[in-house]
């Protein structure tokens, strides 16, 4: 992709070789690639950028001899604060897998020790059906009027919560009423 771009604006006029040209293109491509598609969550070319920096900080400590800078070091040799590349440090740790198992001796894996909270506990799943049912009793010995009202008040049978005003403005009524109704 670099080399069919650095073709298409080449101009000869220039005074540059092709070969000089077309490797700055061929350079800023294949970084535009690896930025999108290295990792599981892409990130920002700024960010990039900053993980660079930290990275030419931390190889000249090494090749200057100290083999395990501390943070300060490597913040104040990359031009940027320490919370900074806390932060940065945090946001670029790659994700884990939930199939990969927790103990290199066990088959355990994360996904079977995080609980699903999609999934109701049948105690609470049961308690709520029982409810819904007792609700729908009670409701069928008001009378229909009544009934429409509990249903809009309090959202019954997937509605919205509606206020006493509306709910008076649907019947014809004030909302006292709509209240003493509800009572």
């Amino acid at each position: 992709m670099g080399l069919m771009k650095s073709i298409e604006k080449f101009k000869p006029q220039a005074g540059c070789q092709l070969a000089t040209y077309a490797y700055w293109w061929i350079r800023q491509t294949v970084r535009k690639a690896i930025f999108q598609n290295s990792r599981t969550i892409r990130l920002p070319e700024n960010v990039y950028a900053l993980l660079s920096k930290v990275m030419e900080a931390k190889r000249s400590y090494i090749q200057e001899g100290h083999h395990h800078p501390s943070k300060e070091q490597e913040a104040k040799r990359a031009g940027i604060s320490v919370h900074k590349l806390e932060k940065l440090a945090s946001t670029t740790t790659p994700p884990l897998s939930l199939q990969q198992p927790l103990w290199a001796d066990q088959d355990t894996t994360f996904q079977e020790i995080i609980a699903d909270t999609g999934v109701e506990i049948p105690d609470l799943s049961v308690s709520k059906q029982l409810m819904r049912r007792d609700v729908r009793n009670l409701l069928s010995t008001l009378s229909p009027r009544e009934r429409q009202i509990m249903k809009l008040r309090y959202g019954i049978d997937g509605g919205e919560q509606g206020s006493l005003s509306d709910i008076g403005n649907i019947f014809g009524l004030s909302k006292e009423r709509v209240r003493q109704l509800e009572s």
